[in-house]
């Protein structure tokens, strides 16, 4: 049994969150591989494609929308629609449940497309995730061109580090912790939060974002932001050598309420590099968060500092031999987290192994051992989007 288990683990996968979504492809009679190589990995196009609010100027089928007679109403002809199912089988030798079929371990209805000619919208719905039912999380309107500039604005759910890399893009099952931690009690971490965006990008490749967010999290709660502070979020990054470098840096700051009215305040900042090349893609990053008061303790209970800092890495290199018309990808990826406080460390390697069976279809071997547990972990299963 555990010779067939592995040999399954050796030659499927399962592909991760996809922002891809063949409703795109159906409206423009592209193929997937004009955006992603491969799916969901975002190529430059793809990324443009995205920016430009999922269009693409003066290539607009003439049937997309509807003749409404109304040159103020834009209408499309149909809502776009798609469907995005993930499976995959785990076995992790360590562990008392050894395999596991985690299928679907994500299920997802997702929309995307045009309100007008400057206003877009994007929008899945996740049906299940890991067995449960979790709702909505990318859910948004984003305008482009805003007063006849490269200023953009976009309102609603939204993944803080989006700027940085969408972590629905990732190759890996293994998520990017170094958005996803959080510290102690706090709510705080740079994954998803409602408020808003604006961007602004240079015309010597600079590109500016600043966000304004409720600074806890989408979590069940009974009103949508649990305390009267925001958090406020900074972006710059700089494109160079005809952008396949991107030199980039982040900075956050917010304040949070917990118990009996304790406050914690939380700092972010770090640097991140992006170099593309044909066959190669590396993404490198850190961040150091600093907590005031984690644990919301009183003075008097605890005379000592409350000050707790944790330091945050990724490193992710993908390799394709024959640049985006390979078939097959290779990922490595190191997931780290250093904190004074003890429970928020983290270390995790990964390897993973994709393999396109169609433009919509990924299958996919995955090993990641984690440094810190001594813990091993194998996945195997597949996506496909429709």
């Amino acid at each position: 049994m555990k010779r067939l288990l592995l040999t399954l683990i050796g030659i499927t996968a399962l592909v991760q969150s996809a922002a891809a979504i063949p409703a795109f492809a159906r409206k423009y009679g592209y193929s997937c591989d004009v955006c992603h190589a491969p799916v969901p990995r975002l190529k430059a196009f793809g990324e443009e494609f995205m920016d430009n609010g999922y269009r693409i100027p003066d290539k607009e089928p003439p049937r997309a929308t509807i003749d409404t007679g109304d040159a103020s109403l834009l209408l499309q002809r149909d809502l776009p629609l798609a469907m995005r199912f993930d499976g995959y089988l785990g076995y992790r030798p360590n562990a008392a449940v050894k395999s596991d079929f985690h299928t679907p371990v994500a299920l997802k209805i997702v929309s995307g497309g045009n309100i007008s000619e400057h206003i877009s919208y994007y929008i899945y719905f996740l049906m299940a995730e890991d067995g449960k039912v979790l709702g909505l999380e990318d859910a948004y309107l984003y305008a482009h061109d805003l007063f006849g500039t490269p200023l953009s604005f976009s309102f609603g759910q939204i993944r803080i580090t989006d700027p940085v890399k969408p972590t629905e893009t990732r190759l890996t099952i293994e998520n990017y912790m170094i958005y996803k931690f959080r510290v102690g009690s706090s709510r705080m971490n740079l994954a998803y939060d409602r408020g808003f965006t604006l961007g602004y990008g240079l015309d010597f490749g600079l590109d500016l974002v600043v966000e304004v967010v409720n600074g806890n999290g989408i979590e069940e709660q009974d009103i949508f932001d649990s305390d009267k502070y925001k958090s406020f979020v900074f972006r710059a990054a700089q494109n160079l050598w005809k952008d396949k470098l991107r030199i980039g840096v982040l900075g956050y700051t917010g304040k949070e309420e917990g118990d009996g009215g304790l406050t914690n305040s939380v700092t972010y900042f770090g640097p991140d590099i992006r170099l593309r090349l044909p066959k190669l893609e590396v993404l490198l990053e850190y961040v150091r968060r600093t907590d005031s008061n984690p644990l919301f303790i009183r003075a008097e209970f605890a005379p000592m500092s409350f000050e707790h800092t944790s330091d945050a890495y990724l490193a992710e290199a993908t390799f394709s031999a024959k640049a985006d018309k390979s078939r097959t990808f290779y990922t490595f990826a190191y997931n780290r987290i250093d904190s004074s406080l003890a429970g928020a460390k983290y270390q995790t390697l990964t390897f993973n192994v994709s393999h396109m069976l169609r433009r919509n279809v990924r299958i996919l071997a995955e090993y990641t051992h984690d440094l810190e547990g001594k813990a091993h972990r194998f996945a195997a299963g597949l996506m496909t989007a429709f």
